[in-house]
């Protein structure tokens, strides 16, 4: 199936909840969705078009909203993204159509806090468990603290 095949089958799929449909290279496609459409359009791609294999979920703080993509197929990759208020960052979880994306949205939620609606186990990963609550190291409004010295004097 070529991209542009891809393309058409999706926005006919989804309407008007395609913000954003364009082929960005040879066998690249992005599709930018509504919140609502997110999980409807992972199982679309990863089922009837049958680009299951999912190589990462990643998110991104845009600013003023946190965007999710899933990576999806292997030879021609789908990106499925869309975006949500950095105020209210809930989403639905797809690990119930990719099991694969457990430990991705975990990452997503632990780094940039964004809530994976109806994850089996939404805990952290990386941040100790004693982390601030509301601190994101990877929101762009995060502002580490310089390191202390360790023995209470200057370093050197």
């Amino acid at each position: 199936m070529s991209e542009e095949d891809i393309l058409r089958k999706i926005t006919e799929r989804f309407g008007e909840r395609v913000l954003e449909a364009k082929i960005l290279g040879r066998r690249r496609i992005s599709i930018l969705v509504s919140p609502d459409a997110y999980k409807d359009a992972v199982k679309y791609v990863a089922h009837d078009l049958e680009l299951e294999f999912l190589s990462c979920l990643s998110g991104v703080d845009r600013g003023d909203s946190l965007e999710v993509v899933a990576h999806l197929g292997f030879s021609t990759q789908v990106l499925i993204k869309t975006r949500i208020p950095k105020d209210n960052p809930v989403i639905d979880s797809i690990t119930d159509v990719l099991p694969a994306a457990n430990l991705y949205e975990r990452e997503a939620h632990d780094l940039l806090g964004i809530v994976f609606r109806g994850h089996p186990n939404l805990r952290r990963v990386f941040l100790p468990e004693d982390w601030p609550k509301g601190i994101y190291p990877l929101r762009k409004d995060y502002a580490p603290e310089h390191p202390k010295p360790l023995r209470g004097g200057e370093s050197g």
